[in-house]
């Protein structure tokens, strides 16, 4: 079926490809919160869930965990691009996951207290007797889990590192809220994924690192073997004293040109280093921006100590 982009209608068969696709893998909803516009002018905070080719509508929940169902030519013309964005994330996920031969799996995250979403990527090929894959929890500042996991997923299947990346969490989330929220669906991550014990790591790019790094130091249960940063800082001066695990190993993995972290780095290594921890800088062209995946793999090799 082919029509315009952005008119009323527009691939809603592609679209009905994809939710199955998504579904087949396990990750029935985007878990991207965001803003919907209606063409009435009215909003709603909520994620898609799912498209209905038949009907031709979209069923969205919010952010209280309503559930509402809307034709798609009531959302606005940005709202009906975005989907087709989703929907095309999907096919280019489904492909990925194909040719790399590794699996995803999602979890609803049901912890003490709230529940927290999370999505896994389990690498191809079979593991060795007696050994078990580390893992990496990661955290995208603008709270696109399954996207960011997506980007990491050729580094992570090349050193059979096991993805997790969960839902929720983004720059705007409170810090305590956000270190509460950790601490309540850590232990079901630990519980449902299998992992290494010594090697469970966590990760994250500019405000994700940031996070990954305060998380670090407020989570002390968890033996952390190290942190993999991406154009992220330890939050300023006010931070460098906080008790960062002596016994991890960080990757600082930045661009060149990513004037902001890199006025950070003298300071954060100098930081880190005093605290007992093993630090390796890792640069490759460009700026504020996630690196390209033989950089990624690099850098996930010498967290494990296959690089020194």
């Amino acid at each position: 079926m082919k029509t315009n982009r952005f008119g009323r209608t527009f691939r809603i068969a592609l679209m009905s490809v994809a939710a199955a696709i998504l579904a087949t893998l396990h990750c029935k909803a985007n878990s991207e919160m965001r803003n919907w516009t209606y063409t009435s002018g009215e909003t709603l905070r909520a994620e898609l869930v799912s498209v209905d080719e038949a009907k031709q509508s979209v069923r969205l929940r919010s952010d209280k965990g309503t559930e509402t169902v809307l034709p798609t030519a009531q959302l606005s013309t940005l709202d009906r691009a975005w989907v087709l964005e989703w929907v095309e994330m999907g096919e280019e996920l489904e492909a990925l996951v194909k040719k790399l031969g590794g699996r995803i799996d999602h979890h609803e995250g049901k912890g003490a207290t709230m529940v927290t979403g999370f999505h896994v990527y389990h690498p191809s090929g079979e593991i060795t007797p007696g050994t078990q894959r580390p893992l990496i929890v990661l955290f995208d500042p603008s709270g696109n889990p399954m996207r960011y996991l997506m980007r990491h997923l050729e580094a992570a299947d090349q050193t059979k590192f096991t993805l997790v990346s969960c839902e929720v969490f983004r720059n705007s989330l409170d810090d305590k809220e956000g270190l509460d929220r950790f601490k309540d669906v850590l232990p079901v991550i630990l519980q449902t994924v299998p992992h290494d014990p010594k090697r469970i790591f966590l990760g994250g790019t500019s405000g994700g690192a940031l996070r990954a790094f305060d998380l670090s130091a407020a989570v002390k249960e968890t033996p952390w073997a190290g942190i993999y940063s991406n154009g992220g800082w330890l939050g300023g001066s006010k931070n460098y004293n906080l008790p960062y695990p002596s016994q991890m190993r960080v990757a600082m993995v930045n661009g060149d040109k990513d004037i902001a972290a890199n006025s950070w780095m003298d300071g954060d290594c100098t930081a880190l280093k005093n605290r007992g921890i093993t630090i390796s800088v890792m640069a490759f062209e460009g700026g504020h921006q996630i690196p390209p995946v033989s950089v990624q793999a690099k850098a996930f090799k010498w967290l494990l100590k296959e690089l020194e």
